[in-house]
């Protein structure tokens, strides 16, 4: 199990550089939502996908990110300079939670789910998963339970393209106000 806060500890990085704002949402007990833009001197970061580089950092990207504590995954939208949506990206927890220092962060159990604007759905890091479990740092129950939930991310309508594009839209007017 790893901690991840909702900036995903990308202070802690030397070759990510960016600036974040962070908003509660208006109304909402428990969702939390940040906008980070990655600036001037960051590193250019890659994923590959089918044979593709598809980058998600460097200078003026933008990462969209949504957690609700009261579910078990955290939502990242991942945007080109020119405002051009790359991916959503899931991260599947064990729980979120508010730490210590009131900051929104994820127990995350390494399995992901990645989709993509033409609606393809990706898994992510199974064999981080099987690999944290076969060390001990994550239950059978984690690994059940993580499957669970991304069966349930992938058949809701957080999967739906329309529906991610809309709720993406409405959290980056926040921003913009």
């Amino acid at each position: 199990m790893r901690k991840k806060d909702i900036l995903c500890n990308f202070s802690e990085s030397p070759d990510i550089v960016f600036a974040h704002s962070m908003k509660k949402l208006s109304g909402k007990t428990d969702e939390y939502s940040a906008l980070i833009t990655f600036l001037h001197g960051c590193k250019d970061k890659f994923v590959e996908h089918n044979g593709k580089r598809i980058q998600w950092a460097g200078t003026d990207y933008k990462m969209l990110m949504y957690l609700p504590v009261s579910e078990k995954w955290c939502l990242s939208a991942y945007y080109s300079p020119d405002d051009e949506l790359n991916f959503w990206y899931f991260d599947i927890s064990r729980r979120n939670f508010i730490d210590e220092h009131g900051m929104p962060c994820i127990d995350d159990v390494f399995l992901d789910l990645v989709i993509t604007p033409n609606g393809e759905k990706v898994t992510l890091d199974e064999d981080e998963l099987q690999e944290a479990f076969d060390k001990g740092i994550v239950s059978k129950e984690d690994v059940d339970d993580a499957y669970a939930v991304h069966d349930l991310i992938k058949n809701s309508q957080w999967s739906n393209v329309d529906f991610l594009s809309e709720a993406c839209k409405k959290l980056l007017k926040l921003y913009l106000t």
